[in-house]
Formats: structure tokens, C-alpha cells, sequence
């Protein structure tokens, strides 16, 4: 009997997947050949083999959703893509106000980058980006404020969602929306070309 069927038989998973309470999700939700898979590809560089499910953690400073957050960037290539829908799925699942509000942001990130990428085979992922993206702004300004306590004052990174939509508003000729989005991130004082794209827009729009 292999590992895998192993803890499939007694219902008891250690490791980063037990220690979030996970264990229930894991055994359900994927198949002891999916499991088998997770774990050969999940090789983060100075982790132990298998450490999703094996040995004990008495204490991590990570987040469950942050933890999800970087599992899903190792599957995010298509043939992995239905593997890191589920996890993006779980991951949602644990979204509430009690969250850290930078692995929330993350986690719209990722899932707004994955499901982005099937936009011309689904359009159901084309709305999934779109609306992970304006669920990345919504919480923007509360992120910013995080941002500069957690990195002292440094200068804001790029924002993936006002810049995914905005590219998207563009692509549809939605010359002003895309103009909008980026004014926000603009004064926000989120990194990027936003003048750029604003003056672009502006002469599409009246040309």
C-alpha cells in the first residue's frame, strides 16, 4: 500500500494540509493520483518531500489562504489548470473579514492571472478574471494602508487588477472605463504607466 492510500485509508493528514485543517478538503477533492501528482510537483526550494502531508508543524506565521495562494502559483500551466481551479475555489471559501488583507489581495491575484489564461476557450473564465479583478480594487485603498505599514512607507507595487481590467475595458473599445480605472490606480499611487494608457484612451476616445 503506498503512502497516498495510506492516509486516504485512515483519514489523517499532517503536514502543511493538516496543520490548516485542510486534511477533509484534500481527501475529497482530489483522487490518490491527483494527491500523488500535488505532491511530486509541489517542491518548494528548502521544503521537506512531502511536506504537505507529512510532519508536524507547531507553528507557521502563514494563513491558511496564503498558504492555498502559493500551492495554486505551481499550477497554473493548462494541463495543471483544473487542479489550481479547485484550489482557488477553496481558498475562496475561507474569505472573511478576519483575513489578512494582503493574502485576500493575493489570492484575487492569482486567480484573476489563472483564469485569465482560458479566456478565449471559456468565457466563464473571462468572467472570472474580470470579476476577481474588481474584487482586487475594491479592496485596494485598505491594501495600501497594509502595504505601507507592513513595508515602511515603501513605493506601491503594481496593481495586476486595475491593470488586467483596464487592459481588458481597452481591448473592448471601453475607452473611458479604461480611462477611469486607471485615474484610480493613478492617484491610488499603485506603480505602472498609467498616464500612458490615461492619454492613449483619451485620444482613442475623441478620434
Amino acid at each position: 500500500m503506498s503512502m497516498f492510500e495510506l492516509f486516504n485509508k485512515k483519514n489523517k493528514v499532517s503536514g502543511e494540509i493538516g496543520y490548516f485543517g485542510l486534511s477533509e478538503w484534500w481527501l475529497s477533492e482530489f483522487t490518490n493520483e491527483e494527491r500523488n501528482y500535488i505532491l511530486k510537483k509541489f517542491q518548494p526550494l528548502g521544503s521537506d518531500e512531502n511536506s504537505l502531508v507529512d510532519g508536524d508543524i507547531s507553528y507557521t506565521s502563514q494563513t491558511a489562504l496564503g498558504f492555498l495562494s502559493g500551492l495554486v502559483s505551481w499550477f497554473d500551466n493548462e494541463k495543471d489548470r483544473k487542479i489550481a481551479y479547485r484550489i482557488l475555489r477553496k481558498a475562496e471559501e475561507l474569505i472573511d473579514e478576519t483575513c489578512n488583507i494582503i493574502d485576500v489581495h493575493f489570492h484575487y491575484q492569482n486567480k484573476l492571472k489563472i483564469y485569465y489564461k482560458d479566456r478565449d476557450k471559456d468565457i466563464n473564465a473571462l468572467n472570472q478574471a474580470i470579476e476577481a479583478c474588481k474584487k482586487q480594487i475594491e479592496i485596494a485603498k485598505e491594501v495600501k494602508t497594509a502595504f505601507l505599514k507592513e513595508f515602511d512607507n515603501d513605493p506601491l507595487p503594481g496593481h495586476v487588477g486595475f491593470e488586467q481590467l483596464a487592459i481588458i475595458e481597452e481591448k473592448h473599445k471601453n475607452f473611458e472605463s479604461a480611462i477611469n480605472i486607471s485615474k484610480t490606480a493613478l492617484e491610488q499611487g499603485w506603480a505602472g504607466d498609467w498616464q500612458k494608457r490615461i492619454d492613449r484612451c483619451t485620444k482613442k476616445l475623441i478620434s
